[in-house]
């Protein structure tokens, strides 16, 4: 399903599509731009098919890269997710051989084989902090305040010489064909540089998925879903923080001035499923 959420957290649209594609986002998009008249940016993760979509429908509007989701792609273009989880065990594996290896009793041959294997795991070792420091670098260039900055950031990166070449070669590719779209913040200060509130979203609709587990029909599905999105568009918040605290107690709909709810939330979908019908 394609989901849509405004910068407070207001749930636009959500659709299942058939399959996930640029044909199938470009609809989607199009209907949400007939659901919001004045959209002033997007954000979206890096899949290809929403980025290609975005540059169809909106190709004037500023345009935002999740910065989350590209150091994640980072991580993974240059190895480092994968030994990012094996990092502490290598550590605890390279004190564990250098206890070891001070204990006089092992004979002379035990003693060189634990020698090597010590050898092999700080060269691991390395290997991982080496990566962990252009993970590091990586995601200073993200968060840097200003455009200024970052490109600053960038340079000291690019021309550093520390062994690791093909990686820094990795991320100059990376932020090369991605720059303008992961920079958009700094261009318009009002434009969130995460999807965080829309991975909000689907955390919360994931939660309830979870204790059904499985749907019979499609359209058991998109209905549930629907019934879903309308009970969260209710909800009142209760943990915001930082600019969006104003919004606790409040909920979606009501911070938005929808006047005449019930405290039921129900009975206000099933009040619009009467006037839906009527018409």
């Amino acid at each position: 399903m394609y989901l849509a959420v405004d910068k407070l957290g207001d749930i636009i649209h959500c659709r299942r599509v058939t399959e996930v594609n640029t044909s199938e986002a470009v609809r989607f998009l199009r209907e949400v731009g007939t659901l919001v008249k004045n959209i002033q940016g997007v954000v979206t993760d890096l899949d290809s098919a929403l980025t290609n979509a975005v540059k169809v429908v909106y190709p004037e509007i500023p345009y935002q890269y999740c910065i989350k989701h590209a150091l994640a792609a980072i991580a993974e273009s240059i190895g480092y997710a994968q030994m990012r989880s094996r990092r502490q065990v290598i550590r605890m594996s390279c004190d564990d051989q250098k206890q070891k290896e001070r204990q006089k009793y092992y004979a002379t041959r035990r003693r060189r084989r634990l020698h090597a294997e010590k050898g092999e795991a700080y060269d691991e070792l390395r290997r991982v902090d080496t990566k962990a420091a252009l993970y590091e670098q990586c995601r200073q260039i993200l968060i840097a305040p200003t455009e200024v900055h970052a490109r600053e950031l960038y340079v000291r990166l690019i021309r550093s010489d520390d062994g690791t070449s093909a990686d820094v070669k990795k991320i100059r590719r990376f932020f090369t064909r991605y720059w303008e779209n992961l920079m958009m913040h700094h261009v318009v200060p009002e434009l969130p540089r995460t999807t965080n509130i829309v991975e909000n979203v689907n955390k919360q609709l994931q939660r309830r998925y979870k204790t059904v587990e499985a749907f019979q029909y499609q359209r058991t599905a998109e209905e549930y879903t629907n019934l879903l999105i309308a009970f969260l568009r209710q909800k009142k918040y209760t943990d915001c923080r930082g600019k969006r605290k104003m919004l606790n107690g409040k909920s979606r709909l009501a911070h938005a001035k929808v006047r005449g709810l019930h405290p039921d939330w129900l009975k206000n979908c099933l009040k619009i499923a009467k006037i839906s019908n009527r018409k």
